[in-house]
């Protein structure tokens, strides 16, 4: 699976909007009382089609193939409709690649070498910023420095914008690629039913509990739970607990923020000896904690490759969907899409319990973490392909590519866009969340770490780290031969991160 917190893209709820007054008022600089063309929009020259992967907030719109039980949504074409209004002679076409919608990773790659991919195309961050080959999509800072037109009075696109999924999102080399307007929580899910046929009246809230409930759920012969163990979800929930508050603060200074540790601050923080794992046994004294877990979860689906996952393959959200297992760690999306999957029983959820960690192992603390894997990596996240990789990008049609981007990637847009499907929450300043969301958005003054463990360095690290954690997690790897290689990768990777991007280590 290509993805590190990949939204499913199979079955959504729809919380369908009236396409009359969806449009009503929509577009920036209207007049309440007059659908006349707002003034100081930029004059397009350009005219032709722009294709456009929206991922999960894909519309339903004749000629798009959508999966089996894809919610019927509207939001996104009645925008293109908005924008087809002010510059008539340019069209939007939404589009469902089968390698893009499928997470193929390599067909992906042949069709950017072809010069075949969407003019606006959608992707997780981090995938950008690491796996995905250099050059196939462009650096939108420095359209983020300046006006959004769209939007009255704004002098920096990016002053809308999260600054703390501004700072999450860049890439190594500091540039951002794609458009950020979506929030999404984690936590773990949980068949009621079985759990009540387990006897078990509640919900674990510490983790020794969680593996007491594992072990109860085994002997009443039913699968506790089944997932992929993705690397940067735990170090993520465990790392911004255990390395402690100092520490995390530290990485946030020399990650150049005080929203995110980078990739830039874990380099700075390994040359400083705080965050090297030959020297500092925290970063990795969590992986037997994960591995405790995993061995009374689905096996088969352990080892289901983390990249390139085979189609049609059994993983843990549809064996949770159809009642098989008891607990899946998952985004906000899974109650709707276990619903319209066809499951009867109610779940229930409750969070990592990231405060009992202080009595979970040596290095634990009380920090509450459980949010650390929540964040900017949802549905919303567009990015703009280069002639290179779409070779019908002329520089012309680049500018009214742009400027569609720019139109829906404002804080009205945003709210519209994702409060259709209801299952993220809005981040743009100003875009308001439906109000049964509200609980998985970013609390103003919270403080998030969401370190990534040096997966986050490049291609080569993200792939070596995540199959490496795999094996150990799976009872593949000892935890000796585990730490040898973890730590050889984790050198090399950081000396290649100062070779391509060099930082001034201080």
């Amino acid at each position: 699976m290509k993805t590190v917190l990949g939204v499913q893209g199979l079955v959504r709820l729809s919380l369908v909007l009236g396409g009359a007054a969806l449009v009503s008022g929509m577009i920036t600089g209207y007049s309440s009382r007059s659908n006349r063309v707002p003034v100081n929009i930029p004059k397009l020259k350009w005219k032709g089609t722009i294709t456009m992967y929206a991922q999960t907030y894909t519309p339903s719109v004749p000629g798009v193939k959508l999966a089996p039980g894809s919610p019927k949504l509207s939001a996104f074409e009645n925008v293109a409709k908005a924008f087809e209004k002010l510059y008539p002679g340019i069209h939007i076409r939404f589009v469902n690649p089968p390698a893009m919608s499928s997470n193929d990773i390599q067909a992906v790659e042949v069709d950017a070498a072809g010069g075949r991919l969407p003019d606006v195309l959608w992707g997780q961050y981090i995938d950008f910023n690491t796996v995905w080959p250099k050059g196939i999509v462009a650096n939108l800072d420095p359209y983020f420095n300046q006006p959004d037109p769209y939007i009255p009075g704004n002098k920096l696109w990016k002053s809308v914008m999260n600054k703390r999924v501004l700072a999450q999102t860049v890439a190594p080399s500091g540039a951002h690629y794609i458009v950020d307007g979506d929030w999404v929580g984690t936590a773990f899910y949980y068949n009621k039913s079985l759990f009540h046929r387990a006897g078990i009246s509640s919900p674990p809230k510490s983790w020794a509990q969680i593996i007491a409930d594992a072990k109860i759920l085994k002997s009443h012969r039913i699968t506790p739970g089944a997932d992929i163990p993705y690397y940067s979800w735990w170090s993520r929930l465990f790392l911004g607990n255990d390395l402690g508050a100092r520490t995390v603060a530290e990485l946030e200074h020399y990650s150049k923020s005080k929203d995110a540790v980078t990739a830039l601050g874990e380099v700075i923080g390994y040359k400083k000896g705080i965050f090297n794992p030959s020297t500092n046994p925290r970063i990795m004294a969590w992986w037997p904690l994960v591995r405790q877990l995993y061995r009374y979860w689905n096996v088969d689906v352990t080892d289901i490759p983390v990249l390139n996952q085979p189609s049609g393959v059994q993983n843990g959200q549809k064996l949770f969907a159809a009642g098989k297992v008891a607990m899946v760690y998952q985004g906000s999306w899974m109650p709707n899409e276990a619903k319209v999957a066809g499951a009867k029983f109610a779940i229930g959820s409750f969070q990592f319990p990231a405060g009992s960690l202080s009595k979970a192992f040596k290095y634990g603390t009380s920090i509450n973490s459980s949010a650390d894997v929540g964040g900017p990596s949802a549905a919303f996240q567009y990015a703009i392909a280069t002639q290179r990789a779409d070779h019908s990008m002329s520089p012309a049609k680049f500018q009214a590519v742009l400027d569609w981007v720019r139109f829906f990637s404002t804080p009205t847009m945003d709210q519209k866009i994702v409060n259709q499907l209801g299952e993220f929450v809005p981040t743009f300043k100003g875009a308001k969340a439906l109000k049964e969301e509200r609980g998985a958005a970013l609390p103003k003054g919270a403080k998030y770490a969401s370190i990534f463990g040096f997966s986050d360095l490049s291609a080569e690290a993200h792939t070596r780290i995540f199959d490496l954690f795999q094996e150990y997690v799976s009872g593949h790897l000892s935890f000796a031969a585990a730490k040898q290689q973890y730590d050889a990768v984790v050198q090399q990777a950081v000396q290649q991160y100062i070779v391509t991007n060099h930082p001034r280590i201080p």
